[in-house]
Formats: structure tokens, C-alpha cells, sequence
């Protein structure tokens, strides 16, 4: 809480800006993905989407860049001679494995889910009309033939055409591959942003493309024999086997829990990391100093290039890429002591409740004789107070966590032998 209130003002003012920035850019794509041309408009919306996640990243970075002076760690590495960094720097470090991150966990799900939701919102009379449209070609008279209705759009602004997501994925690929290897070479803000951006571009413009594909193949599987078999099987498994339909269902039930109450305070203290300079995705952080360590380079060394690209390559389509970094965030929490990653994790779980709870009273307080209207316009207020505290409470607990993870690591250095 003290971190909180000396790095208050600031937090406002990111936040606040990142909230202004980002409703401009919901108008701006619905206004947008609606009128004549409408494949060329969606591959345009796309674009302000993907304007609205960088501006995501850059306002987080902000914010935790913001808690960095009032942190004890780094006011000790200021006295002993260290220069402070920019805020351009340490974005234009951070910014493509913010990407990475943020690309590995699904965070775009939620982002996408808004976005189509405020053009759902804005564009709620093309349901209205819609449905209207169809009762009264229910209602109306037998000889009479009905008219079909204009089917909505609102809500498909992120539906792009194959062919034009094609052609803008080809190009997000070959921009994303020149300037990622003249960002390498000279490094660099600029480079480190137009790099950030591209990856974006082609992650989103190919997922159309994925989806696509999979939709075909999902298709096809599923009239496959060997299908049929599998599933088959597989049902009369469940049938047989005592206690497993009831153990995958409360797995089903509790994993969501469990990944909020665990995995998601890794993953913000992974981003705290990653801003504050100790980040690390490289699998042989997690194991070095140990005895794996010697193994994993042994099997390195004796292994082909190739071999290793192809693995790392598998790596990746099987997810298991996002893992290191937040093991490397739970192996330094760890270090310094259990009951700081137990704390922190306990910590975000209250605040999760907290919010929900506090929202739940502000709408009390503000009673249930309203109109519709109204309250729409009583939500704004109530939505950003509790996102507000919520996000910049996260963020100080966040960096909170580091600063005594990395305290406790000097305090350790500092009386090992030989340090």
C-alpha cells in the first residue's frame, strides 16, 4: 500500500490515458468496419486493433516503469552508481517479448471478445431490425412471399476475407523479418516497436487463416474411421474406468481456478521481470547451478544444430515456449522463500474478490430503479474505479514482489562465501 500511494498520481495518469486511448480506438474501429468495401475496412479495423494492443503493452509498461524509482532495489543500485533507464529504453527492451508473452498466454481472446463487443453495442439495431424482420415474415399471410431480412454485421469486425488477410499476413511476415534482423544487429527503440508491431500483424491477420484451415480440417477428421474409433473407444473408457468421468469434471471445474489463482500472478510477475531487467526465457535459467545444468549442456554439445532447431520448433506449435518464463519467475520467487510466492498469489486472489465485490456494492448503493440508459451510463464510472484500483493495486503487488525477491537474492550474494 505504500508503494501505492507514493506512485499513485502517476498510475492515474497512465492508466487514465490508456483508457481514453483505447475507447477512442473501440469508436474508431467500429465507425470504420462499416460501409462500402468492406473486406479492405476489416483489414483496416485489424490494424486499429492491433493500435489498441501495442497501446495495451505500452501503458503496463508504463505503469510498472513508473513504480520502479520508489522500489528499494533499485534506489540501492542508483547509490551504488548505476544510471537510471529511460522509459524509451525500457520499452523498446521489453517490448517484443511483452509480445511473446501476451501472444503465448491467449490474452488476445479477451481483447478481440471487447473489441467485437463494442461494435455489438454501438450497432444493436441491426439485431433489433433483424429480428423484427423475421417475426413479421412469421406473422404475414400465407400468399404474401417473405422478404429475408439483412443479416447484422455488428460483431464481425474482426472476420476478415481469406485473400485479404492472406495478402496482409505475406507482408506483415516479410516487414517482420527486416526489421527483427536490423533490430538484432543495431538494436534500438524504433526497430524494437516496428519489429513488436509486425509480429502482431502477422499473428493476427494469420490466425484468419488458421481458423480457416482448422475449420476444414475439423471437418474432414471428423468423418474420418480412425476417428470414429478413437471417440468410440474413448467414451467406452470413461464408461469403464471407476471415478474418471468425476475426476476429469471437477479437473474441468477447478482448472480455471486454479490457473487464476497460480499461473496468473506468475505470468504479472513475469512482465514485472521482464520491465525491471532480470527477465529471462531461456530454459537453462530454470536449471542453472543445479545438476541439470551439466546434462543439458552435454546433451548440447552433442547434438546437431538442426536437431535442436527442429526441437525448439516442436516446442513451440505444443505451446510448452510459454512455460520458461514463468518457471523462471517462480524459481526466483522461490529463492526467496515459499511463503513470498504463497503471499503473492493469496494477494491477487483477494483483489480479484475484492473488485468483484466492490462493484457489486457500488451498483447496491446506487439502487435498481433506473432506467436502461442510465444505467449504461452508471457502468462507466463504476467499470473504470474498479479497473482503476484493481490494475494499479496489482501492478505495486507485483513489484513489490520482485523488489523483496531481489533483495533477498543480494542479502544471500552478499554473505556467500567468496562474494
Amino acid at each position: 500500500m505504500e508503494l501505492w500511494a507514493r506512485r499513485l498520481v502517476p498510475l492515474v495518469l497512465w492508466f487514465s490515458a490508456g483508457e481514453l486511448g483505447r475507447f477512442g480506438l473501440l469508436v474508431a474501429g467500429s465507425e470504420l468496419s462499416h460501409g462500402s468495401h468492406r473486406d479492405w475496412r476489416l483489414a483496416g479495423v485489424m490494424l486499429i486493433f492491433i493500435v489498441m494492443v501495442m497501446l495495451g503493452m505500452i501503458v503496463t509498461v508504463g505503469m510498472l516503469h513508473s513504480l520502479r524509482g520508489a522500489a528499494a532495489g533499485t534506489r540501492a543500485r542508483r547509490a551504488e552508481g548505476e544510471e537510471p533507464e529511460t522509459l524509451l529504453t525500457g520499452l523498446g527492451r521489453a517490448i517484443i517479448v511483452y509480445v511473446a508473452i501476451y501472444l503465448a498466454w491467449g490474452f488476445q481472446t479477451a481483447d478481440a471478445r471487447e473489441f467485437a463487443d463494442a461494435d455489438m453495442e454501438r450497432y444493436a439495431v441491426q439485431y433489433d431490425r433483424f429480428v423484427a424482420a423475421r417475426l413479421e415474415n412469421a406473422l404475414a399471410a400465407g400468399g404474401t412471399p417473405p422478404v429475408q431480412p439483412v443479416r447484422p454485421d455488428a460483431g464481425t469486425n474482426l472476420v476478415l476475407d481469406v485473400k485479404v488477410a492472406l495478402a496482409f499476413a505475406a507482408v506483415a511476415l516479410v516487414a517482420r523479418y527486416v526489421l527483427s534482423a536490423l533490430h538484432e544487429r543495431r538494436g534500438g527503440p524504433r526497430l524494437a516497436f516496428g519489429a513488436a508491431f509486425c509480429e502482431l500483424a502477422y499473428t493476427f491477420y494469420g490466425a484468419v487463416l488458421l481458423l480457416r484451415l482448422a475449420d476444414e480440417r475439423s471437418a474432414w477428421l471428423s468423418g474420418r474411421n480412425v476417428t470414429v474409433w478413437w471417440n468410440d473407444r474413448w467414451q467406452a473408457l470413461e464408461r469403464t474406468l471407476p471415478g474418471w468421468r468425476t475426476a476429469m469434471e471437477w479437473l474441468g471445474e477447478a482448472r480455471p481456478h486454479l490457473f487464476a489463482a497460480l499461473v496468473l500472478p506468475l505470468v504479472g510477475l513475469t512482465l514485472a521481470i521482464l520491465v525491471y531487467g532480470a527477465y529471462s526465457e531461456d530454459g537453462r535459467a530454470l536449471i542453472s547451478g543445479t545438476r541439470l545444468d551439466a546434462a543439458a549442456g552435454s546433451v548440447q554439445n552433442r547434438t546437431h544444430r538442426l536437431t535442436r532447431r527442429g526441437a525448439g520448433i516442436v516446442a513451440v506449435r505444443a505451446g510448452l515456449d510459454r512455460w520458461p518464463p514463468v518457471l523462471h519467475a517462480l524459481r526466483l520467487t522461490l529463492r526467496a522463500g515459499a511463503p513470498l510466492f504463497a503471499v503473492m498469489c493469496l494477494c491477487h486472489t483477494a483483489l480479484v474478490v475484492a473488485a468483484d465485490y466492490a462493484e457489486r456494492g457500488a451498483y447496491y448503493l446506487i439502487g435498481t430503479a433506473h432506467r436502461q440508459l442510465d444505467w449504461e451510463a452508471y457502468q462507466i464510472p463504476v467499470h473504470f474505479g474498479r479497473d482503476l484500483l484493481f490494475t494499479t493495486l496489482t501492478l505495486c503487488l507485483f513489484a513489490a514482489t520482485f523488489d523483496l525477491a531481489a533483495a533477498r537474492q543480494r542479502a544471500k550474494r552478499s554473505v556467500s562465501p567468496g562474494a
